[in-house]
């Protein structure tokens, strides 16, 4: 009783030790096979050697700590080497070697080869990842990130700042007022449509909300006509002179593009009789004469005294003197006719 023989084959175990037949790897005063029988110790591997010793001499590793060789867990089943790298995926996630943002205990890289996650920008983080931290977006919610719906060209973002036009036009950060499927703010960039008035809306917006008026149909707001210079509003009635003068609410008697109105007013024209015509299309058109060559209507001339009309036909009584159809025998300066009837 004072030796032991563990294994029963006769042979004291401290014999057993001296010659090498057996072993006590882990220097408790059992032979190895003997704590491998008695359940003291574990051998997965089936090599006789228990399985604290192969890890304690490096022959097994065992990167969780758990006290089973690294290569029986894979053998069984209970852990994992999806990248193939020798080392249990939980101990490349422990480590930071591999990255496990959702947290399931697979490594990022494997879902991604594997094709259970997406990593549309292969930046090697899990878009599912990306979308739970904040640092991407799926606006449209199509389950593809928005920076990859615009690089595939699935979705636009011609203003390039990194959102699809579709969700700034849903947002109502962004409008497309002329429903062309481009941001009105592109339109305007690309010159597709203009923005004379610099106010974010396309020109033919403008003018179809009513915004704007685009009297003479050349799809230019009025107000920037008049802002060039390119178009005139001489009487201020918020209507371009040429819409005026078309529409017939101005009067353009000698075509030169200017409502006689503001001839008249400016001093340009003469109109002495007041009657909203000038001086010069009634002589043009014979509704008035200036038989004196004065510049000046009869009418006015009459009117004013600066002409005599003593028989009160209209006609300044000089020109019907120098006419030879009335006479002044006297040379009074009175035709005679008035002298008799006077």
């Amino acid at each position: 009783g004072t030796e032991a023989d563990c294994n029963a084959n006769g042979v004291l175990d401290s014999c057993e030790l001296a010659s090498g037949a057996a072993f006590d790897c882990n220097s408790n005063g059992v032979l190895d096979q003997c704590d491998i029988a008695a359940g003291t110790s574990q051998d997965c591997n089936t090599n006789g050697v228990p399985d604290e010793c192969e890890i304690a001499s490096g022959a097994e590793s065992d990167c969780n700590g758990n006290g089973i060789p690294d290569s029986c867990e894979l053998a069984s089943g209970t852990a994992q080497d999806c990248n193939n790298n020798g080392v249990l995926d939980e101990c490349d996630v422990a480590a930071g070697t591999s990255q496990d943002c959702n947290g399931n205990g697979i490594p990022d890289e494997c879902e991604i080869a594997s094709g259970a996650e997406s990593d549309c920008n292969g930046n090697g983080v899990l878009d599912s990842c990306e979308l739970a931290n904040g640092t991407a977006q799926d606006c449209n919610a199509n389950g593809v990130l928005d920076q990859c719906d615009i690089a595939a060209g699935t979705s636009q973002d011609c203003n390039a700042n990194g959102l699809p036009d579709e969700c700034e036009l849903a947002a109502g950060t962004a409008f497309d007022c002329n429903n062309n499927g481009v941001l009105d703010e592109c339109d305007i960039a690309s010159g597709r449509s203009d923005d004379c008035n610099a106010n974010g809306i396309p020109d033919d917006c403008d003018i179809a909300s009513g915004v704007e008026t685009d009297c003479n149909g050349n799809f230019v707001p009025d107000s920037c006509e008049l802002a060039a210079g390119t178009a005139f509003d001489c009487n201020a009635n918020g209507v371009l002179d040429q819409c005026d003068i078309a529409a017939g609410t101005s009067q353009d008697c000698n075509a030169n593009g200017i409502p006689d109105e503001c001839e008249i007013a400016s001093g340009a024209e003469q109109d002495c009789n007041g009657n909203g015509v000038l001086d010069s299309c009634e002589l043009t058109s014979g509704a008035a004469f200036d038989c004196n060559a004065n510049g000046v209507l009869d009418q006015c001339d009459i009117a004013a005294g600066t002409s005599q009309d003593c028989n009160a036909n209209g006609v300044p009584d000089e020109c019907e003197i120098a006419a030879g159809t009335a006479f002044d025998c006297n040379n009074n300066g009175v035709l005679d006719e008035c002298d008799i009837a006077s």
